[in-house]
């Protein structure tokens, strides 16, 4: 069989064809499962859809995915089996499920193929079964023939897909019209079935397949009542002369008309020849949408719009009725607008152009006001301008801020159109503050960058640049930076870079730098910027030359290194020798002296010292020194020292602060003499006396494990009688 012999010459059947093609595509996921990968035996479905209708039962379509599986079926006829399904069943799952057999079908004979060809009225229908019987009368029939090692693998993929294209027409036209099915014994009408119960059917060849293993995939129906609507809502969507419309696609229905009656009538158009079919696949969320737009329409009248699709059994089912009305969604011209003009101290006078002829629809203007040239805008008056307005006064700008202008063009269908953003440049004669500069550092190959605190004025235009080599010479311009008020970068720029040679007698660069508003006014010059060169030679070692050591300090006195770009000198210090320096603080580039008073006393400490200059460069590090707090020996006092007497006993009791070393409180008594002589000793902060005299007078001191002591307490005394 030729092509030729499959593609029906009348254009319009030629063109369904197409896109019946492209359906098999969109039904594939509905009419048969998806194969499984396989290395071992390729393995082929086939495949069942079905629907009960009242009077006649349970009708069946099944279909092989493969094509040798069918020729299979073709030449040897299917089994219809059947199961009633129980759903209170607990059969187990390794039990094989038990069918019956209820049929066996075949295709026509060539007679009653004739029969059937001959008394079929409509012409597609004819075309189709014409064609299912031409593909069964050559299903033997292979292509074929002596390989041509010049065109090679090219000539088989045209081979296969020529085979691929008569299949899918094949395929379709069997799926898709009763007849055609039942003639090839594709169908299968179940009339013995009752209503409300469940059955499953399986259909598999009577013949066996010498390639695939064939799987038949078990179909379940609910004998109910059928199904008689297929509602599925469009959605709509107005256009200027057309309409839009779009709907979420039902597994049940495809290959999509649509209908349309005009405004003010009942008879309806059918407006595409060919199917409609969704070749864009699902969406994210996983829906499928169709759509169709109608266009020359006219705006604000009604119409009136049907839709049809097929069912997988070949049956046009309307599925919505909806209407829709265009309206106008064409803007007016944008209008012109030159640069608004600060025509006097409280008026901004606005004025934009428009085509000499302008639309018939035109209904006004509107002129708003922003600081900025995007974002929102201030309608600037309460109602519409008239169409033929081109002018508009502003006394309610804000001076001393950018103001930005735009107007807008109305029609009657209320479709806008607008201007670009355009400032208006006020008169103004208050110049920006003085600028500050934040930093200015330069790297080793000469590109210096200069950092600039922006201004807080709305009307700041930018910056002006100078330099010099010297505080006492003429500073040059040697930038300008200002921002073009119309531009949509509204970025002032405030960072700056410049190059300077390196290899200068002079060390420093000096910047000064102006702020200007759009008026150009000019701020004051800012304080100069010294930027120094950078060098490679580090500053000179600073020099310890005297140690001064105390009980609670240690003193460090230095040189101070002779390099004339010091910045600031650096004191480290440390335990061990063998450790690291740690940085312990920082000194100005003229002090001579520093004193540590983080120390323990007993405890060594090694010092040093580095230079650092302006560039960042280090000196190397001083020789070390170190020195060690000593112990005076004199420990703290005790405090609150009280005395009381008890049943005639005498009770001491004072307060001490924690002490590190071991401790005892030594206990002072007066002789008879009246010298304090040692009593006894204690660790605790009380101190209880039985053998008193009639006169007792007491003294505490601390004495330490170390050797330490406090300073004798105050005298107390008590007289007993």
């Amino acid at each position: 069989m030729t092509m030729k012999n499959l593609i029906i010459p009348n254009k319009q059947n030629h063109n369904k064809q197409l896109i019946y093609i492209v359906a098999i595509f969109l039904l594939a996921n509905i009419a048969f499962a998806q194969e499984t990968d396989s290395t071992l035996i390729p393995t082929s479905y086939i495949n069942i859809v079905g629907r009960y209708t009242d009077g006649k039962g349970v009708e069946l379509r099944f279909f092989p995915n493969k094509k040798s599986v069918l020729e299979v079926g073709l030449k040897n006829g299917f089994i219809i089996d059947r199961m009633l399904f129980d759903s209170t069943d607990q059969r187990n799952e390794t039990e094989t499920p038990v069918y019956n057999e209820i049929a066996r079908v075949f295709p026509f004979n060539d007679d009653r193929w004739g029969t059937t060809i001959s008394n079929e009225k409509n012409t597609d229908s004819r075309s189709e079964l014409e064609i299912a019987r031409d593909f069964l009368k050559n299903i033997d029939k292979k292509e074929g023939g002596a390989f041509d090692f010049e065109k090679g693998i090219a000539e088989l993929k045209e081979q296969k897909s020529k085979e691929d294209f008569e299949y899918m027409i094949f395929a379709l036209s069997a799926i898709k019209n009763a007849k055609v099915a039942i003639a090839l014994g594709l169908a299968y009408t179940d009339t013995t079935v009752k209503k409300g119960e469940t059955y499953i059917y399986r259909v598999r060849p009577i013949g066996k397949s010498n390639i695939y293993d064939i799987i038949s995939v078990d179909y379940r129906i609910l004998v109910d009542k059928p199904r008689n609507s297929f509602d599925n809502k469009v959605y709509v969507k107005q256009g200027d002369t057309e309409l839009f419309f779009s709907w979420i696609e039902i597994p049940e229905i495809s290959g999509y008309f649509v209908e349309r009656a005009n405004p003010g009538e009942s008879t309806f158009i059918q407006l595409n020849e060919a199917p409609i079919y969704n070749l864009g696949g699902s969406s994210p969320t996983g829906e499928s949408r169709s759509g169709y737009n109608d266009k020359n329409l006219i705006n604000y009248k009604t119409y009136t719009y049907r839709f049809f699709g097929y069912t997988l059994f070949g049956e046009k089912v309307q599925f919505a009725e909806v209407k829709g009305m265009p309206k106008d969604l064409t803007p007016p011209e944008n209008p012109f607008l030159p640069q608004p003009k600060h025509v006097k101290d409280k008026e901004v006078l606005v004025t934009w152009k428009m085509n000499p002829t302008s639309a018939p629809d035109l209904n006004g203007f509107f002129v708003a006001r922003s600081d900025k040239n995007e974002g929102e805008f201030k309608v600037l008056h309460n109602t519409m301008l008239p169409k033929n307005s081109r002018t508009f006064i502003d006394t309610t700008f804000i001076p001393g801020e950018p103001n930005y202008y735009l107007v807008q063009a109305v029609d009657t269908a209320n479709n806008v159109s607008s201007s670009f953003p355009v400032s208006v440049t006020l008169i103004d004669s208050i110049p920006p503050v003085k600028p500050i500069f934040i930093s200015g550092k330069i790297d080793s190959l000469g590109v210096v960058t200069i950092i600039v605190e922006k201004n807080k004025e709305k009307d700041l235009m930018g910056y002006r640049l100078f330099r010099s080599n010297s505080e006492e010479h003429e500073f040059s311009t040697i930038y300008e930076g200002f921002m073009n008020n119309d531009s949509l970068d509204q970025k002032v720029l405030t960072e700056f870079k410049d190059t300077v040679s390196l290899n200068s007698l002079t060390p420093i660069i000096y910047y000064k730098i102006k702020a200007l508003d759009f008026n150009y006014n000019q701020s004051e010059f800012s304080n100069v910027l010294k930027v120094v060169r950078p060098d490679t030679i580090p500053p000179v070692i600073p020099l310890f030359n005297d140690v001064i050591v105390g009980e609670k300090k240690i003193e460090l006195r230095f040189v101070p290194s002779s390099s004339e770009d010091v910045n600031e000198h650096i004191i480290y210090r440390k335990t061990d020798l063998q450790s690291k320096w740690e940085n312990l603080n920082t000194t100005g580039p003229k002090e001579t002296k520093y004193v540590d008073t983080t120390v323990t006393t007993g405890t060594t400490y090694y010092y040093s010292i580095r230079a650092k200059d302006i560039s960042g460069l280090f000196s190397k590090y001083s020789s070390t020194v170190y020195g060690k707090p000593y112990d005076t020996g004199l420990r703290p006092s005790i405090e609150k020292f009280s005395i009381d007497v008890e049943k005639k006993n005498i009770i001491l009791k004072w307060e001490y602060p924690p002490l590190k070393a071991e401790h005892v409180f030594m206990i002072y008594k007066r002789d008879d003499k009246g010298k304090l002589q040692q009593y006894d000793t204690t660790k605790e902060k009380s101190y209880t006396d039985k053998n008193v005299n009639k006169e007792n007078y007491y003294a505490i001191k601390v004495i330490t494990e170390d050797g330490g002591q406090s300073k004798m307490s105050n005298v107390l005394g008590k007289n007993i009688e």
